[in-house]
């Protein structure tokens, strides 16, 4: 009888085969059967724990509360995402993309599944292989440039990641290679050496700052479908969980390393969502709050307090929701409207009014407006730090509130950014040229409205359906005690609180309204369309603000892109070695003796 796990790897893979044989429509139905397949399986495991998977008498797959937290996740967005994506998907493509899709689905799920380090490896670099392949999927002047930057920085990163795994089996030997409760004291140059190798690895998959700068260009130059799939739902998942596992059964990890976390995640935060600020390409936009968003789970999860990686652990899977729900509704926009332009659209929530909520919905969450999920979330990983805060010395307590405060300013600045991005499509003056727009097919809206309606149902049953039965089993399994008091939050209330004010707004909109409806005219004449105030304006001023104007100038120079900067380095030794090459016999020995004479020093060193 075939292992459980291994179906999660071999049904998803053996569609993707297949479907190279097969034409499109087949290959649509295939890999949604596969899909629900997926989820069938899931029920299983949560029903009953299956068996471990075992080859040669090594442990490979495996699979635990918090692998299953994971696993689930990524089968029930992978899901959506398909929905939305059966009809829509551009016909250039769609061959390319129907085998890519059920690929990367299996190959995540290795990486979720693998115990040992070796697959793991394997399973960690084909994700990033389907990765690269998405980006080349692309269909603008910038796609090849995207794909090679995603494919070296993701694709660079699991060499930091293969190097970590080998340090961890070399300072343990007992483990034989597997990943589960090595529990490796954060002591010695090789044992830092193998954490930050895994946290590079970590950070470039989730996109972590400064490893971060492939997404928002993947997600503007890729098809949409991919954006929402990879950087916005899976590289999450499979990044942030191996920074689950690095901090909880891995190591040990130090208060020192605790407050690196940290630091690292209100930096994220805060550049992303100030470069978010000023993009007028509404995927652009999205891609540069997929980075910001990480900044709240680095900070949760690594934070070391309980209250906070619960907040972080729930705010992964409401990020994967919520993003995904506005890289959706974007599409359907972009399908409709052929731009994704933030200064060419507006008011179409007349035209496209079922879309419009799903993305207000989204929007919302994202903003940590209550009752909504993303609230919920945030509001952990806020109340974590403060008992952090509150444990430190007053120098780290000065640090450490800085870092909070980052944090909770990148929330106000999301909000700020979200209604440029609501309003700059939905709402404002319609272009003459959008008059045509029609509402989205009934696939994309069964997608954006279903990741709505999570939305709403995790920020109001937070504790009885997320928390409780996903997130606090993995505390419990993994020895930590569960908290008793999350504060006086209590969303049902807030929500009747909300509606009821909304109700009261209504009737008095309609009790009072008096609207007159006027054309705006400029120097007594019609204004001519190109005078049209679009939903970006305001926002151009933030640009100019000094000091933001250097800042935002040395981003537009990629002073802050480390891929940019690597790569001038890099051309620049090269340039550097090529020039004391002058094609000399005699130049090319002396090269060699002296390469063999550093080598020497270095084995001497080392002995």
């Amino acid at each position: 009888m075939i292992n459980l796990l291994v179906l999660f790897i071999v049904v998803p893979l053996t569609i993707s085969v297949i479907n190279l044989f097969f034409p499109v429509v087949i290959r649509k139905g295939l890999t949604f059967l596969s899909s629900v397949f997926l989820l069938f399986l899931c029920y299983q495991v949560y029903l009953k724990s299956p068996a471990d998977f075992l080859m040669y008498d090594r442990l490979v797959f495996s699979i635990d509360k918090l692998g299953f937290f994971t696993l689930i996740f990524s089968q029930a967005l992978s899901f959506i995402i398909l929905i939305f994506s059966l009809k829509g998907v551009d016909k250039e493509i769609q061959s390319s993309f129907f085998i890519l899709f059920p690929m990367t689905v299996a190959f995540c799920n290795g990486a979720i599944l693998a115990v040992h380090s070796i697959v793991l490896m394997i399973f960690w670099g084909l994700t990033g292989i389907t990765l690269y392949l998405f980006a080349l999927l692309g269909r603008t002047k910038d796609t090849p440039k995207t794909a090679k930057k995603t494919f070296i920085i993701v694709g660079g990163s699991d060499v930091f990641l293969i190097l970590g795994l080998l340090l961890i089996g070399f300072l343990e030997p007992s483990s034989k290679m597997t990943l589960w409760n090595v529990h490796l004291a954060l002591s010695g140059e090789l044992a830092i050496t193998a954490f930050f190798c895994l946290l590079i690895a970590s950070f470039a998959k989730a996109g972590g700052f400064p490893f971060h700068t492939w997404v928002p260009d993947f997600c503007q130059d890729s098809p949409i479908e991919s954006a929402a799939l990879l950087p916005a739902s899976l590289d999450k998942l499979l990044g942030i969980y191996l920074l689950a596992r690095m901090v909880t059964s891995l190591y040990v990890v130090t208060p020192v390393i605790y407050l690196v976390l940290i630091t690292l995640g209100a930096l994220t935060v805060i550049t992303a969502v100030m470069m978010a600020m000023i993009q007028h390409n509404g995927r652009k936009l999205l891609g540069y709050h997929a980075v910001s968003q990480v900044g709240y789970m680095i900070m949760g999860v690594g934070s070391g307090n309980i209250v906070a990686y619960v907040g972080g652990l729930f705010h992964l899977i409401n990020h994967t929701i919520y993003k995904s729900t506005l890289f959706l509704t974007l599409g359907s926009v972009e399908k409709k409207t052929g731009t994704g332009n933030l200064d060419d659209m507006g008011g179409l929530a007349k035209k496209m009014p079922l879309t419009f909520v799903a993305a207000l919905i989204g929007a919302l969450s994202i903003s940590g407006i209550p009752p909504l999920n993303g609230f919920f979330s945030k509001w952990l990983v806020y109340q974590g730090m403060f008992e952090v805060i509150a444990g430190s010395s007053k120098g780290i307590q000065v640090w450490l509130l800085v870092c909070l405060v980052l944090a909770v300013f990148g929330s106000a600045l999301t909000l700020a950014s979200f209604m440029k991005f609501l309003h700059a499509i939905y709402l404002g003056k319609r272009p003459k040229s959008l008059d045509h727009v029609t509402e989205a097919p009934a696939n994309q809206l069964v997608a954006t409205l279903s990741l709505a309606l999570i939305c709403i149902v995790f920020g109001l049953l937070a504790m009885p359906l997320p928390l409780n039965k996903l997130i606090f089993p993995i505390l419990t399994q993994s020895g930590l005690a569960i908290p008793e008091f999350f504060g006086l939050y209590d969303p049902m209330l807030i929500f009747w609180l909300f509606g009821s004010a909304f109700l009261v707004g209504l009737l008095i909109y309609f009790a009072t309204r008096r609207v007159r409806l006027d054309e705006n005219y400029l120097g007594g004449m019609e204004s001519e369309e190109k005078f049209r105030i679009v939903g970006t304006a305001f926002y151009n001023e933030i640009r100019q603000m000094s000091p933001l104007r250097s800042i935002y100038n040395w981003a537009e120079r990629k002073y802050f892109d480390c891929y940019d900067m690597l790569s001038k380095v890099a051309f620049g030794l090269a340039h550097f070695f090529s020039s004391m090459h002058r094609g000399l016999l005699q130049m090319y020995s002396l090269w060699i003796v002296f390469g063999f004479l550093i080598m020497l020093i270095i084995a001497v060193v080392i002995r």
